[in-house]
C-alpha cells in the first residue's frame, strides 16, 4: 500500500520512485509477489487528486511497473477516492464515468499485458467497457482490458451489500451482481479483506461466499475486521479457507507408455481436479521433464497446455503429444511435471512452480513434481 498524499499536486519524487522499484526487487529476491495499491490518502478518508495528475504518476509508474511485472501478483485500481477505493472523491471522480474510464484504461496501458487490474466496484466494469455480459471462454486470458479487469472487495461479509460492493440493498439485484462476478471471475482474480463483525461472517457463509465469487486472495491482516478472521479459527474453517483460496490443482492420474525410441513423439495423458475456489489468474507455463536416473540429468520438454483453464471444482483431462530430440540418450528417466512461471528471472527458481496437492510428488529443490513413473529410451 502506497500512501502518496504529498504528491496531489506534484509529479512523484525520484526517492519514491526508488522505493517502489526497491520493494519489488526485494519481493522476487524473497520469492514473493506484491498485490499493490497507490492511495492518495488513509486514515479518516481525505483528498484526492485529478485526472490529470493521476495519468501523469501513472506514466511516472510506467517503467517501473513494466520492468518488474514479474514480482506483482496484480494491481489493485486505487487512486480514487478514500484509501483508492472508489468512492467518496473529493474530485468528482466516482461519479464521472468519462474518468473512471480514462484511469482504468491508464492503469491497463502501463501495466504489462501479463498482469491484471482489480476493480473495488465490479459494477463499473460494464460501464468501462460498455459490455454487461461477464467474459466468455473464447475471450478469456486474450489480454484485452476486460480480460484483465478483475474485482477486490474490502468489506466482504460487512452488510447484505458488503458496504456498497454490490450498489443495492435488493437481495434480487444483488444476487443478479453477484452471479456476474461468480461468471467472470472463473478467468479472473477476485482478492480483498475482511471490513466489521456483521450476521454474514460466519463460517458456512464465509465459504460459500468465498467459493461462489472464486476468491484467490484475502489480506490476512485487516484493520477492523481480526476478529472475524479469529472466529473463522474457532469455528474450525481458516485450515479450509487458506487450502482453498486460489487455485488447488490435485492429480488424479497418468498414463504414458512405458518405451519409445528418442526422436518419436511421447504421449502423456493425466487427469487434474481443480479443489481450489480459483484459477491461475497470472500466465503459467507446463513442461515435462525427463530426469536420467544415471547421470541426473534433465530434459525439458515443452507443451502448449495453459493451466489457467483448469477450472475450479473441475476435473481436466490433458492429452500431450511432445517430440523428443533425436539425441536424447539411452537410458531410464524419471518423469515430472513442471507449471514454472513464465518469467525469464523466474522460470529456474522453484518458490514460484506450482506445487501439486499430492503427497510425496513435489521436489522442493527444483519446484517439479514427480509423476513416480519411468521412461525407458532407446536408440534409434
Amino acid at each position: 500500500m502506497y500512501l502518496i498524499s504529498e504528491f496531489r499536486t506534484q509529479p512523484l519524487s525520484q526517492s519514491f520512485l526508488d522505493k517502489v522499484s526497491t520493494d519489488l526487487s526485494t519481493a522476487r529476491k524473497s520469492g514473493i509477489k506484491l498485490i499493490i495499491r497507490f492511495a492518495y490518502n488513509w486514515l479518516g478518508g481525505g483528498e484526492d487528486t485529478s485526472v490529470e495528475r493521476i495519468v501523469s504518476h501513472l506514466d511516472q509508474l510506467e517503467p517501473i511497473l513494466k520492468n518488474n511485472y514479474d514480482a506483482i501478483a496484480y494491481l489493485e485500481a486505487g487512486f480514487i477516492g478514500y484509501w483508492g477505493e472508489w468512492n467518496r472523491s473529493t474530485n468528482g471522480l466516482r461519479t464521472n464515468p468519462q474518468a473512471r474510464r480514462k484511469i482504468l484504461k491508464k492503469l491497463l496501458s502501463v501495466l504489462p499485458p501479463e498482469r491484471m487490474v482489480a476493480l473495488r466496484y465490479s459494477y463499473y466494469k460494464g460501464d468501462i467497457f460498455n459490455q454487461q455480459q461477464p467474459l466468455t471462454e473464447s475471450e478469456a486470458f486474450n489480454r484485452s482490458g476486460r480480460a484483465r479487469t478483475g474485482a477486490h472487495n474490502d468489506c466482504f461479509l460487512a452488510e447484505i451489500d458488503d458496504w456498497g460492493t454490490y450498489n443495492h440493498t435488493d437481495p434480487k439485484i444483488i444476487n443478479q451482481q453477484k452471479a456476474f462476478l461468480n461468471l467472470d471471475n472463473r478467468y479472473l482474480v477476485q482478492g480483498g479483506e475482511v471490513c466489521n463483525p456483521s450476521p454474514y461472517d460466519d463460517c458456512p457463509n464465509a465459504q460459500k461466499e468465498l467459493a461462489y465469487m472464486r476468491w484467490s486472495t484475502l489480506n490476512s491482516f485487516p484493520s477492523d475486521g481480526k476478529s472475524i478472521l479469529a472466529d473463522w479459527v474457532t469455528q474450525g474453517c481458516m485450515d479450509n479457507i487458506k487450502h482453498r483460496l486460489g487455485y488447488r490443482f490435485r492429480l488424479i492420474n497418468a498414463e504414458m507408455p512405458i518405451k519409445i525410441a528418442a526422436g518419436e513423439p511421447f504421449s502423456l495423458n493425466f487427469s487434474v481436479i481443480n479443489e481450489g475456489w480459483a484459477n491461475a489468474y497470472n500466465p503459467r507455463e507446463l513442461e515435462i521433464i525427463l530426469r536420467h536416473k544415471s547421470t541426473r540429468r534433465n530434459y525439458t520438454l515443452l507443451t502448449e497446455e495453459n493451466p489457467q483453464f483448469w477450472i475450479p471444482g473441475q476435473k481436466t483431462t490433458i492429452n500431450i503429444l511432445v517430440q523428443t530430440p533425436s539425441t536424447l540418450p539411452s537410458g531410464t528417466y524419471e518423469v515430472f511435471l513442471n507449471l514454472p512461471d513464465p518469467s525469464k528471472q523466474l522460470s529456474h527458481r522453484p518458490e514460484y512452480s506450482i506445487r501439486l496437492a499430492n503427497k510425496g510428488t513435489w521436489e522442493e529443490d527444483t519446484g517439479f513434481n514427480s509423476l513416480q513413473m519411468n521412461l525407458i529410451i532407446r536408440s534409434k
